[in-house]
């Protein structure tokens, strides 16, 4: 079976970072897929040496003084490198201001620098974004500060030469309208520097954003398209394919050789090889010794969603070549599609990323033809012809297409259940599922009712999820906000939605939202895209300021406000912008109850201070008394007549104006949860509120330990 040096690999990368696992389903299949030869044999020693040469993780601790710039991504005023000093490549963050206008101009120099090393996270949220886990895939040694910058001169060298190449032609490109200048830059150059928040939401969330990218479609566009132009020009086929062998490493270099374009380049060059000396191969060998070799060459790239779905999906349409053949088109394309959206769904799960889109097969077909055939040749033509003073007409068609793209997308977003979220399964549910598919795709050969059972394999794993779900309350970690999350009898109500807060005098292209970057995708992972509830604590940006980002993405049945925390311009606008989505809007008071198990104690009249006229909540969830007392000061606590409480958030993420000795003497809480954003400027929490607290009392922070979730069992966090 040719796919043997590629499940040989996984042995040994599994073996390496005790995935025992991985490594013992990768045995059963290699062991299966082996077939000896000596050209094979040869083959699999030299993978054996590349993967123990670059398998050794260097680490060189010389303080670091100079850096050579590689790559680079501005958003407002923070402006990121990838750069390499001591042989390691590593990031490098700066703030630009008014006096430093030098950004991407650094890009293939080498510069004197001073640098104060940062802290690399894992994931703080389920749902969330693992650093730590991306830093080590990507194989970087660090995270960095600018304090300080030095001269910069040209990076000597072949590579940084070509680098500024590529900056030059991007500047270039950035005179374009914005939108015309990103699908250039992404599909052209695969730079996804232009990208903002806007767009890429809405390709991911239809499963969009392999279209945008260097993919294997797009380096064999190219090549078809180069092959028929210069066929046109009357060359032999001979000379055809040399032009095309010189090209396609050209092409690798100027895009910097990331992964995706390594990987088509080389499968391409390679069956275009063949083919010029006459010789046939099975494209499915090559693509496994290609993936081989970028897994010997840097065995973290196991761990890489981009190189999971593109390699396992690509050796799926492969081998299942003999089902696409007897269905007719197109509907045999949108079969592949329907599937290659379900393998892809299962490879996010693993990432925790749950959300899908039922329309995204059509959409791969209607939108991902338009890029494919449409704007990624009129990319190709008005980015090269940005050298030469010709007529303006690929320009407007250019930019009539990418104009019709965005409406199509815009329209997409109207469709009825534009996505929904399946549970992120449990592990024994997940390899269920996946035993599922792998009949499924059996039985699809011969008969037609197959196609269906992954689907049903899918939606069983996540209602089985779901009527496991147990009563909890989960703290989220926002930085410096407040965000909860209580699940009880089949009902979700989320209080707050974090804020973020920026002195970017910039424009950003990404901002910072924690309502749709944090709130919503961990919502995702418990299949909710419909809520019941949103309480809004108090007027504040740290609580409120995800609510737009989270209704964007969440239905919510009823937002809750205060009673007496809608006086003033601030939250008429909020309010305004909520009544526009259609949300029902209540407002409540002490006494009320919003659930059986939910009672508003405070405030029942209206107080000088913002903080004061926070909405503070009692929950009983899980065989706990929970107190959610917003920011809430302790004149505010004196009123209160509780009695004993099993867990308790401070007050205001820690501050010394509240969580007072008469609450906590009243209460008596075994648990006290603080909510504050890690060195953030307020000095959150205070140290008389640690010490009022005591060591007799368990202390969880989501500033030292992530999202903290309370269950009948306790509480567990998520950074262990």
């Amino acid at each position: 079976m040719p796919l043997f040096p590629l499940f040989f690999m996984i042995v040994l990368v599994a073996i390496k970072e005790s995935l025992w696992l991985v490594g013992l389903i990768g045995l059963v299949l290699t062991i299966k897929s082996w077939s000896f030869t000596s050209t094979r044999l040869v083959l699999a020693v030299l993978l054996v040496v590349m993967f123990i040469v670059n398998g050794q993780d260097y680490v060189d601790t010389t303080p670091i003084q100079t850096i050579d710039i590689l790559d680079a991504k501005q958003n407002g005023d923070r402006i990121r490198y990838l750069a390499t000093a001591n042989q390691q490549e590593l990031i490098v963050s700066a703030t630009l201001d008014e006096r430093q206008d030098l950004d991407y101009e650094r890009i293939g120099r080498r510069c004197q620098v001073e640098l104060t090393e940062k802290m690399v996270l894992p994931r703080v949220n389920r749902g969330g974004f693992d650093e730590a886990r991306w830093m080590r895939t990507e194989r970087l040694a660090g995270k960095f500060e600018v304090k300080e910058w030095g001269s910069c001169t040209d990076t000597p060298g072949f590579d940084a030469q070509g680098r500024r190449m590529r900056q030059a032609w991007m500047d270039r490109i950035e005179r374009l309208p914005a939108k015309q200048a990103l699908y250039i830059e992404a599909l052209v150059l695969g730079e996804d520097r232009l990208m903002d928040q806007l767009t890429l939401d809405r390709f991911k969330k239809f499963g969009l954003l392999h279209a945008i990218v260097i993919s294997g479609s797009h380096i064999a566009f190219l090549i078809f398209t180069i092959l028929w132009i210069l066929k046109k020009c009357r060359l032999t086929r001979e000379r055809r394919a040399e032009f095309v062998l010189v090209l396609l490493p050209l092409y690798g270099w100027l895009t910097e050789w990331s992964a995706p374009v390594t990987r088509a380049v080389c499968v391409a060059f390679i069956l275009l090889l063949y083919q010029r000396l006459g010789r046939r191969t099975d494209p499915l060998l090559v693509v496994a010794y290609v993936a081989a070799a970028q897994l010997a060459y840097s065995y973290t790239s196991l761990y890489d969603i981009g190189f999971q779905l593109t390699v396992g999906l690509t050796i799926f349409l492969l081998l299942s070549r003999k089902i696409w053949q007897k269905i007719k088109r197109p509907w045999n394309w949108l079969l592949i599609s329907v599937w290659a959206q379900i393998l892809t769904s299962l490879v996010l799960q693993m990432a925790e990323q749950t959300e899908v889109s039922p329309w995204s097969p059509l959409l791969n077909l209607v939108i991902g033809a338009w890029i494919e055939w449409i704007i990624l040749p009129l990319s190709f033509l008005v980015g090269l012809l940005l050298f030469f003073p010709v007529t303006d007409t690929f320009m407007t068609l250019h930019e009539r297409a990418v104009g019709v793209l965005d409406l199509a997308l815009a329209q997409a977003e109207q469709l009825p259940v534009p996505t929904v979220a399946v549970h992120l399964l449990s592990l024994p549910l997940f390899l269920f599922v996946i035993i599922v598919v792998l009949i499924g795709w059996y039985v699809a050969e011969r008969k037609w009712w197959g196609h269906l059972l992954p689907v049903c394999a899918l939606l069983l794993g996540s209602v089985s999820m779901d009527l496991r779900t147990e009563e909890r309350v989960t703290f989220l970690d926002v930085g410096q906000g407040d965000s909860t999350v209580i699940e009880k009898d089949g009902e979700t109500f989320v209080i707050d939605t974090g804020g973020a807060f920026t002195l970017s005098q910039r424009p950003t292209l990404r901002p910072f939202d924690p309502g749709s970057q944090i709130v919503v995708p961990f919502l995702h992972t418990r299949a909710e895209t419909v809520i019941d509830g949103l309480i809004l604590t108090h007027a504040d940006n740290d609580h409120i300021g995800g609510v737009i980002g989270l209704l964007k993405k969440i239905r919510v049945d009823t937002i809750y406000f205060g009673r007496y925390d809608n006086q003033d311009e601030k939250r008429h606008r909020l309010l305004e912008q909520i009544e526009a989505t259609g949300t029902k809007v209540e407002f409540v008071k002490a006494g009320r109850e919003i659930r059986p198990w939910l009672t508003v104690v405070a405030p029942d009249e209206s107080e000088v201070e913002e903080n004061d006229r926070s909405i503070v909540l009692l929950a009983n969830v899980a065989e706990k008394r929970v107190l959610l007392t917003g920011d809430a000061s302790i004149e505010q606590e004196e009123g209160w007549n509780l009695g004993p409480i099993d867990i308790l958030k401070a007050g205001h993420h820690g501050s010394k104006t509240s969580t007072g000795l008469d609450l906590l003497h009243q209460t008596n809480p075994e648990t006290v949860i603080i909510s504050a954003g890690r060195n953030n400027r307020y000095g959150h929490p205070h140290k008389e509120v640690l010490e009022r607290i005591g060591e007799n009392r368990t202390i969880w922070r989501t500033d030292r330990d992530g999202m903290i979730t309370c269950s009948s069992a306790g509480c567990e966090a998520m950074i262990k």
